[in-house]
């Protein structure tokens, strides 16, 4: 009888086993030896970068990586690995690839050329096709480099340009100037081809303000209009993203004056379509501007006007977002598959914000400008108003980069026994293992405590 029980024991491990094993296997060892695996066995590494606290990470942790056929097509063609972007490895991997979303999914070989890159949750069917993809770049005979070489010799022709766009479109490359190029040397009536005007306005395209595409887009809004189907609104909320966005961070990045008058330019057409007040939204992206680029004189110029635009954007703010909630919960009432469709953590997320949405916006607002304030400025007016902008934001939505703001406005103002207070509380409050969020908070702390 023991030997059957054995035996039956023996067997339904077995059983277990071989379907765990169905999933993805990933690999163990650190990123170097990964990628020197990924050279000797001549095939690309599969990298599912992840944080701790990111909801469509643990889903297809849950749901789609232990699937069998999943499993079959990655094991057999990729070396697969893990990466916690919060932690060891991670951490130099996402900023050697710009890694801002998860999960971010990348294909790299084993020099850690980057081949193809995905990202979010999605179905096995489409997880599947994103890793094929992935293999027909890897064999792909012409790489990015050469077509790179060719483009300032073949600008001007559109057949090459429209290849060159589909290949950097599949590595999630910056198209932005070829676009424009593109745009400027293309016949009107294949710019205005329903296929075309798709991936032109599509969601994760970026764009240059100023360029060929902002100025064709502007000139035929009505007519890119009535092709694509899209509604006013929406197309602004998408060029608001992608164009806007986009333009922003560049005109930043290069600290180029042009680039920003020509963002502030579109941004105007664009939030009049949105029904915004143009004026506030200008001094707004002024203000934030100058804070980046470090032009203290200017920002201080704008700064409490920036403040003022907000005390005004926050009248009702509690009101509408307790509206949002309601018909939040009355829709997801009406639709129990967006709860099935959901991991806890994500349900309780969207329940959070759902009620909080903009009040917690307008806090990190709020938080951001005093934060600026605290970085760049000496006076003390300015200071102690910085310091009510700090509890505004805690009042709003407590969340503990506000108390990690109020405690460097306090340090830069001398109060030191009370900015260790602050930076106590943001220990609280902030999420547990972030090892990144934890290592910036005590090193304040440290400087606090010590007046460094």
């Amino acid at each position: 009888m023991m030997k059957r029980f054995v035996l039956s024991v023996v067997i339904l491990c077995g059983f277990t086993m071989s379907l765990l094993a169905q999933g993805i296997e990933f690999r163990e060892g650190s990123w170097k030896e990964i990628l020197a695996i990924a050279k000797k066995e001549n095939k690309l590494v599969f990298v599912d970068n992840y944080t701790s606290w990111c909801g469509p990470c643990k889903k297809m942790v849950k749901e789609i990586f232990p699937l069998k056929e999943v499993g079959d097509f990655y094991n057999a063609n990729f070396i697969c690995y893990k990466l916690d972007c919060e932690k060891g490895d991670g951490v130099e991997v996402a900023k050697t690839y710009q890694i801002m979303s998860f999960p971010t999914y990348l294909f790299v070989d084993g020099n850690g050329k980057l081949f193809y890159r995905s990202g979010a949750y999605m179905p096995a069917e489409k997880f599947i096709e994103e890793g094929k993809i992935a293999l027909e770049e890897f064999a792909d005979k012409r790489t990015i480099e050469e077509w790179e070489a060719l483009y300032p010799r073949k600008k001007n022709n559109a057949v090459f340009l429209k290849g060159y766009i589909a290949k950097r479109n599949r590595a999630k490359l910056d198209n932005a100037d070829i676009f424009d190029q593109y745009v400027s040397i293309e016949k009107e009536k294949n710019l205005m081809d329903a296929g075309f005007l798709k991936e032109l306005l599509a969601y994760d395209n970026k764009l240059n303000a100023g360029g060929a595409c902002a100025d064709f887009i502007v000139k035929n809004w009505d007519r890119i209009r009535e092709i694509t189907g899209m509604e006013d609104k929406r197309m602004a909320e998408i060029l608001s993203f992608t164009l806007g966005g986009y333009s922003y961070r560049r005109a930043v990045a290069e600290k180029n004056e042009e680039r920003f008058e020509s963002f502030l330019k579109t941004m105007t057409f664009l939030n009049e379509k949105l029904g915004m007040n143009v004026a506030n939204e200008e001094l707004k992206s002024r203000s934030e501007y100058y804070a980046a680029i470090g032009d203290k004189e200017r920002f201080e110029a704008l700064a409490e006007k920036h403040a003022d635009i907000l005390f005004e954007e926050e009248q009702g703010c509690l009101e509408r977002d307790q509206e949002k909630y309601m018909q939040f919960l009355q829709d997801l009432i009406k639709e129990p598959s967006r709860i099935a469709s959901q991991t806890p953590e994500q349900l309780a997320f969207s329940i959070l914000f759902a009620g909080i949405n903009e009040a917690a916006s307008l806090a990190f607002r709020f938080r951001d400008l005093a934060a600026n304030v605290a970085r760049l400025s000496d006076d003390r007016e300015l200071l102690n108003k910085a310091m009510t902008w700090t509890l505004e934001a805690i009042t709003l939505y407590g969340n503990f980069t506000c108390y990690e703001t109020l405690a460097e406005v306090l340090y830069k103002m001398g109060y030191q026994k009370e900015a260790l207070w602050q930076i106590e509380k943001a220990l609280e409050k902030m999420p547990a293992g972030n090892e990144a969020i934890s290592a910036r908070i005590h090193e304040k702390l440290d400087k606090i405590k010590n007046n460094k």
